[in-house]
């Protein structure tokens, strides 16, 4: 539940935002894609699903005359990083991988949910840029799926086209704005489009033509009700108060309990008692609200912990408490920059030029306590400060009061560094556009290209300057500063520390006498997002000595896992008995997962992605064929399969049955499973069932074609009835450019996991 300004409710504002950039139904492919954590998982029927969901609940129901907001589709289509490479890369993909893979989230957000916005991606396909690929937006999506909403640009993808270094698709933004307009394109987030009067006029474009894109705008904006009055739509009357309503609040609770994964429970470590006397919570990622919320979130009226969750579960315990590290870096930071003064004032003088190369007069001229700024969302650097080609001066004094290393942490676009004068770092790329450069279309990148990549990669997220200093001694600090280019978003971000590697000796000796370790570690929005990922999927090794010397002490280590992406735990399986994937769990996760420590939810969570061993088991990140990715095609052994998640019971398969041996193509059929709580705990199951083609050589390993959650008390048994259609046997087909059921031999597995071990089978003809 998130807060909104004063009592308003989004109906009631002044001007109404009803479009929503969400669901994001690109295939999670790769573990190293910094958006990954938006989607649904993996698996093209689990995306589609849970993205048609979404849709439904935004939009309320198709029949209605309102829609209640715009849900938008995204990134159609072809679209799961590199981030860094996102406004020049071409993806080449199969006919096979874009029908089976890549599309089925869409066409069913389309087709069943009716979504009002598609968002077509930076990347391009094919050799043309998404956003005005005929065969994408009108072959596919318009033609043959006769969608009638608006199609929108990701923001400033239309810059991609014709800014030097990027697609190099369009000469100019006239001619990239024609060409997005003439097949498709309805809408710009960005600033291209005002060169569309340039268009017409040179004859790139007729005004029908932009009468047709219009008429999409203006027909979404009267499904919304916006040019009636209030009292005509439902949705008007809906105040603020309901957005944090108790029931809201109890919903974000279930859907983090569902959504806790438990992974490892050697001995049966877990639950633990609430009788427990001593307890040590410790790990970078124990009191941190981001880690609760994850990328692109709202902003919760509250947010509990995972440390105030446990604390509020053991009012009489002795709970021990310690971030001990960062997420990654090996060092403990001493914080440095709260020093620094201009003048007697603390922070540094910034000075802004509304020129590139620092000329002409001042726009601006304050102090700044920190140098933390960007572009994007609305922020900026200050007032009079352009959002585009310009630069900044930003200066200020500190006496050391140690000796040893200080650390200069810069993010930026392009910047100089100096220290009393004399320049000791500088980073100018060639293109000012916050990209990297590009491999030809097609074409894999070289050796040169993908350290330079790296480079822009590692400048962007955070690039740390070290340089010794005496205590007592004055050192000046002068950070020149270089805008993005128009359409790029501008960031520039500077920290100064004192740093020594992270040691656990002490935290040793302070938890010797508890009874249990609560480990609370992984990744965070920091190490993945929009604009940036991993280079490598293992646990930081900061936190692999950190869990290391937790085992050492001998208590039981329980281990929970924050990310919104597989992490390879192989490096330190070793180092904790019990394991639970908390993901970004939300506002209510520090109680879910404090509910399921203690035993007062039993989890029923269950991967929407593999969890691979190591990083050596995952093929190129540019490459978008799918052999050898994800469960479908993944021929190696995982840590943790798709599907996969423990419960304090034990739930037992019987015999299934199917409604029919075989069936005509076209025909659905019914699986009938029975399941068992064998256990001695209430608790919920996931049935799963999987399609294998035993006849079609290009066919995937297997695939998710069903699945259920069913609660069963211990004791009980629930008989899980689950409908497989007749798309479930769809493949591609190249004589038809689409999907197309094919007959042959199957066999349908039922389980509670993709793993082979944890399934069972039953074959099938399809004539």
């Amino acid at each position: 539940t998130i807060s909104l300004d004063g009592d308003l409710g989004p109906y009631q504002s002044q001007i109404p935002n009803l479009s929503f950039s969400a669901p994001n139904v690109n295939i999670f492919r790769d573990p190293r894609w910094g958006r990954g954590q938006e989607t649904y998982g993996e698996d093209p029927l689990l995306m589609s699903q849970m993205g048609l969901n979404v849709v439904l609940g935004m939009q309320g129901n198709p029949e209605d005359k309102y829609v209640k907001t715009h849900a938008c589709a995204k990134h159609y289509a072809v679209h799961s990083g590199p981030e860094p490479l996102r406004h020049e890369f071409n993806a080449v993909v199969s006919g096979r991988d874009l029908w089976e893979t890549y599309l089925p989230a869409f066409k069913t957000l389309v087709i069943d949910g009716h979504v009002r916005e598609v968002m077509c991606a930076y990347s391009a396909y094919e050799g043309v840029p998404c956003c005005t690929s005929e065969r994408l937006l009108i072959d596919i999506l318009r033609n043959r799926w006769n969608y009638d909403g608006i199609i929108l640009s990701d923001c400033d993808a239309i810059n991609d086209f014709y800014v030097p270094g990027r697609h190099d698709y369009s000469p100019d933004a006239a001619t990239a704005s024609s060409s997005a307009v003439l097949n498709g394109t309805n809408l710009e987030c960005g600033r291209s489009y005002q060169s569309l009067i340039e268009a017409v006029s040179r004859g790139l474009i007729a005004e029908k033509d932009l009468d047709i894109a219009l008429r999409n705008v203006i027909k979404g904006r009267i499904e919304l009700g916006m040019f009636d009055p209030e009292d005509m739509n439902p949705y008007s009357t809906i105040p603020g108060s309901v957005i944090d309503s108790q029931e809201h609040r109890d919903h974000a609770l279930r859907v983090a309990h569902e959504a806790l994964v438990l992974l490892r429970n050697n001995n049966n470590v877990l639950p633990l008692s609430k009788d427990i006397k001593t307890v040590a919570v410790v790990g970078p990622n124990i009191d941190d609200p981001e880690v609760m919320r994850g990328n692109y979130s709202g902003s919760p009226t509250h947010i509990t912990t995972i440390l105030q969750g446990i604390q509020a579960k053991l009012p009489n315990a002795n709970i021990i408490s310690e971030r001990g590290s960062q997420v990654e870096n090996e060092y403990v930071q001493y914080p440095q920059a709260q020093n620094i003064t201009t003048n007697g004032q603390k922070g540094f003088k910034s000075v802004y030029y509304a020129s590139e190369n620092w000329t002409g007069q001042p726009v601006n001229t304050s102090v700044a306590e920190k140098i933390d700024f960007r572009t994007e969302g609305g922020y900026g650097f200050g007032e009079n400060v352009p959002s585009a080609n310009f630069t900044a001066v930003y200066t200020g004094e500190m006496v050391a009061n140690f000796t040893g290393t200080l650390c200069l942490s810069i993010r930026g676009d392009a910047y100089r560094v100096k220290v009393n004068g004399k320049t000791i770092d500088e980073y100018f790329p060639q293109i000012q556009s916050n990209r990297a450069p590009a491999a030809a279309p097609g074409a894999q990148m070289t050796e040169a290209q993908r350290r330079q990549m790296m480079q822009s990669f590692s400048r962007r997220r955070g690039y740390v300057i070290e340089m010794q200093v005496e205590e007592g001694k004055k050192y000046a600090f002068e950070f020149d500063y270089k805008s993005g280019a128009t359409g790029a978003v501008s960031s520039f971000m500077v920290d100064l520390y004192q740093r020594e590697i992270a040691t656990f000796t002490a935290l040793q000796e302070k938890i010797k006498d508890a009874d249990v370790i609560i480990y609370v570690g992984g990744i965070s929005p920091t190490e993945e997002g929009e604009g940036h990922e991993r280079a490598t999927i293992e646990l930081p090794a900061v936190q692999q000595r950190f869990l290391q010397a937790m085992r050492e002490t001998g208590k039981p280590v329980v281990y929970i896992n924050t990310s919104g992406s597989c992490v390879g735990f192989e490096c330190v399986q070793d180092y904790y008995d019990a394991l639970i994937q908390a993901w970004y769990p939300g506002q209510e996760g520090g109680i879910a997962v404090a509910d399921v420590l203690f035993g007062d939810f039993n989890p029923s969570g269950k991967l929407p992605v593999t969890f691979y061993n190591n990083t050596a088991q995952l093929p190129e990140f540019t490459d978008y064929n799918m052999d050898n990715r994800t469960y479908r095609y993944f021929k190696g052994e995982p840590m943790y399969a798709f599907g996969f998640g423990m419960s304090y019971t034990n739930f037992e398969f019987g015999q299934a049955k199917l409604s029919k041996n075989s069936i005509k193509k076209g025909q659905s059929i019914n699986i009938t499973i029975p399941v068992t709580n064998a256990g001695e705990m209430n608790g919920a199951e996931v049935v799963q069932v999987y399609v294998k083609s035993l006849t079609n050589p290009d066919a995937p390993i297997k695939a998710l074609k069903g699945y259920k959650r069913v609660e069963i008390n211990a004791g009980k048994t629930a008989k899980v009835k689950i409908t497989l259609k007749p798309e479930s046997f769809a493949y591609y087909s190249a004589d038809a450019d689409d999907l197309a059921i094919f007959a042959g031999d199957y066999q349908i597995l039922y389980g509670n996991s993709s793993n082979d071990a944890d399934l069972k089978s039953l074959p099938l003809t399809v004539k």
